[in-house]
């Protein structure tokens, strides 16, 4: 690749037209499933992260818990890239509680019926009818946020959320395991695929969407799609920023009938590069578009932001698409990662010394 926006289907045009950026955050049992997510310091840490997630995007610091997530490895979360980047591009920014376990201690937005997800693998992940209460919420939402704009981007924060996505695209049709990426560098398939089968065997027996979004899904996907389709009907247009995990969003509009050809995917390289996994194989399957924005890490003084670059953490909170706004919009690939490498900078220079 050697354009700073890589341009892999549809057109980039949208992304100069966003000016507003929606961030869904949302946990589940799933996470907790000791390999399955290193979204956190250790499993159980993991119900945290999109609340801290969400609070250092806004504030530039944590609020809930004095320590920005890291994976057990050290790597700092994608918001850092998303925090530094908005600063500059002028984007408005709006968090949605899509079922965070521990409420972020920031102003956001609430759907209403949103709750915490269940551990598919052993039981529903939303009690019955949640995810149907969950989607018409989020287009109220979606069509509030987007009146007006004429394009929102939406991106996620929910660790596991790689898992849950294999089972709700696989549930309807769609790629599954094997096109879902991981945040760690060995991508654990085999884990990922005994999560998915026995969630399957529960939602074989539904009749319909909701009931099988209620059985194998999560709060976030159910929501983005929601918003999205919200936000579609006022007639914005509408950016997924992030990876494959955007696969079960469009797998939920698609079985809702709406024309996902008008959704583009903005992610990162890491992405793209991922031999473990396909998003060009679910940007084909739901006809969206797809680009990637060409930033390496690996010349980074810091081995944090160069793990990047070797296979680890790869997506989330918006961090893909913030870069491919960022170089739509005329920075050089140089002036990104400058505005990230003084933002991560700063971030290890406030951390607390021991």
């Amino acid at each position: 690749m050697s354009s700073p926006l890589v341009v892999v289907r549809g057109s980039p045009e949208v992304l100069a037209r966003v000016s507003t950026l929606v961030i869904a955050g949302g946990s589940t049992k799933t996470s907790t499933i000791p390999g399955v997510s290193i979204a956190g310091p250790s499993p159980e840490a993991t119900l945290y992260t999109p609340t801290l997630d969400l609070e250092y995007l806004v504030k530039g610091k944590p609020v809930t818990l004095p320590v920005v997530p890291v994976s057990p490895e050290g790597l700092p979360t994608p918001a850092v890239i998303s925090r530094a980047l908005l600063q500059r591009l002028g984007i408005q920014v709006l968090p949605i509680d899509a079922g965070m376990v521990y409420k972020p201690r920031i102003p956001y937005m609430t759907l209403p019926s949103s709750t915490p997800g269940g551990r598919i693998d052993e039981e529903p992940a939303l009690p019955p009818g949640t995810s149907k209460r969950i989607i018409e919420d989020a287009e109220t939402a979606g069509e509030l946020i987007a009146g007006g704009r004429e394009a929102v981007m939406i991106g996620e924060t929910i660790p596991g959320g790689t898992t849950t996505a294999a089972a709700i695209m696989e549930a309807l049709g769609g790629p599954g395991v094997d096109a879902v990426s991981s945040s760690s560098k060995n991508n654990p398939k085999g884990l990922k695929r005994r999560i998915v089968e026995a969630s399957l065997r529960r939602a074989s027996e539904c009749g319909d969407l909701y009931c099988v979004l209620d059985q194998i899904g999560d709060p976030v996907h159910i929501a983005i799609a929601g918003l999205a389709k919200g936000a579609l009907d006022t007639g914005s247009s509408v950016v997924l920023a992030g990876g494959t995990q955007m696969g079960a969003v469009l797998a939920i509009l698609d079985k809702m009938g709406v024309d996902t050809s008008r959704i583009v995917i903005a992610t990162s390289r890491w992405i793209l590069e991922d031999e473990s996994s396909d998003i060009e194989a679910i940007a084909e399957t739901y006809n969206s578009g797809l680009v990637v924005a060409n930033v390496s890490f690996s010349d980074s003084p810091w081995d944090g932001l160069r793990m990047y670059d070797q296979g680890y953490v790869k997506e989330g909170v918006a961090a893909g698409g913030v870069m491919s706004l960022a170089l739509a919009r005329g920075m050089s690939i140089g002036e990104v990662k400058k505005i990230v490498y003084e933002e991560y900078r700063r971030l290890l220079e406030s951390a607390p010394k021991d």
